[in-house]
């Protein structure tokens, strides 16, 4: 992959509000998806941490970003699977592997690997940058430039750039941020080899959105291998004495291919506008009062099983492994077999 093409210009090639429309529908998913429990990392004394991307390096190997990390950097986890059930059974993580330069503003909320350079490439949203690292956390000096509206002053607090996905046989990226952008109620992917973005709507909250903590919008993406687009939508409803706090995840599958009339509009989109159809996957509910909270952060495609199935590995964001009174969040992977 050449990638002084794709950052030549933001995007290689999108130019201002140019956006393609599809019906929008949420149909429901014709294969099954089996959704195993979530399995604690304590249980290998892997750290508590911030845990909010993460990416399939080859074999058993992932990187990992933490959004608190002490600079922009990322964790090497090994992580193995029952080849039959799917199943986590052992996990392992290297320190910290970060920039000998340090950032400590980064907030590094998503990852991805490109395979041809063999480099990695960090979303950032404090400092809405999405800056290429080599396999030892120093930065190459590249950036991978956003959609030219994705603007400073456009972007809501704290809902900036969260997630980001890579796809190895067309070497195309996609990223959005976590909340829609100011004056609009759609989130836009924006794709690196298209002049076009990917209207996106999210379900309707359904949670107390009155909370000590309250966030709601797309937190991950992943490339399937058939060029689908995986999107989880996250909601998050914390009160002031956190009992009845909820995470609420839905994984929906999209297909990004521009497919109908293109049509020029501002990026208020007016009402004209319409989003790209979605399939629900599947979806589940963690609560404080079942002591099984977690807020996921993280996805990205796990090994294929002995019977060809495709897993799915998603990880929490546990603050930390904060604590109030006598409960603790904790740090959880939890794997979904698609198909």
């Amino acid at each position: 992959m050449n990638i002084l093409k794709i950052i030549s210009s933001p995007f290689r090639g999108i130019r201002g509000g140019l956006l393609f429309f599809i019906a929008v529908a949420a149909m429901p998913a014709a294969a099954k998806v089996k959704v195993h429990k979530q399995q604690n990392l304590n249980h290998w004394h892997i750290a508590p941490a911030n845990y909010s991307g993460i990416t399939p390096l080859g074999g058993n190997r992932y990187a990992v970003v933490d959004d608190k990390s002490p600079t922009d950097g990322f964790h090497i986890f090994s992580i193995r699977l029952n080849p039959r059930t799917g199943k986590v059974t052992h996990v392992s993580s290297t320190p910290l592997i970060g920039n000998p330069d340090g950032n400590a503003k980064a907030d590094c909320e998503d990852i991805v690997f490109c395979p041809q350079d063999s480099t990695l490439f960090i979303a950032q949203e404090g400092t809405s940058t999405i800056a290429e690292y080599s396999m030892d956390g120093s930065p190459t000096g590249r950036l991978l430039k956003p959609h030219s509206f994705f603007t400073h002053d456009k972007i809501q607090h704290n809902g900036g750039f969260e997630a980001l996905a890579y796809d190895t046989a067309s070497q195309r990226f996609y990223l959005t941020t976590e909340m829609p952008l100011k004056g609009d109620s759609l989130h836009h992917i924006a794709l690196s080899d298209s002049p076009f973005t990917i209207p996106y709507r999210m379900d309707a909250p359904e949670l107390k959105r009155k909370a000590k903590y309250y966030a709601h919008g797309i937190s991950a993406m992943t490339v399937l291998p058939n060029g689908k687009l995986l999107v989880m939508e996250r909601e998050l409803s914390v009160p002031p004495r956190y009992i009845g706090g909820k995470c609420r995840i839905k994984i929906y599958e999209i297909t990004p291919t521009p497919s109908a009339p293109q049509l020029q509009t501002s990026l208020d989109m007016k009402r004209t506008q319409r989003a790209v159809s979605k399939s629900l996957l599947f979806s589940f509910t963690t609560h404080i009062s079942r002591l099984n909270y977690a807020n996921y952060e993280g996805m990205c495609l796990g090994p294929k099983l002995d019977d060809g199935r495709q897993t799915l590995l998603l990880i929490n964001d546990s603050q930390g492994g904060v604590k109030n009174g006598p409960f603790r969040l904790k740090d959880y992977l939890r794997v979904a077999i698609l198909k």
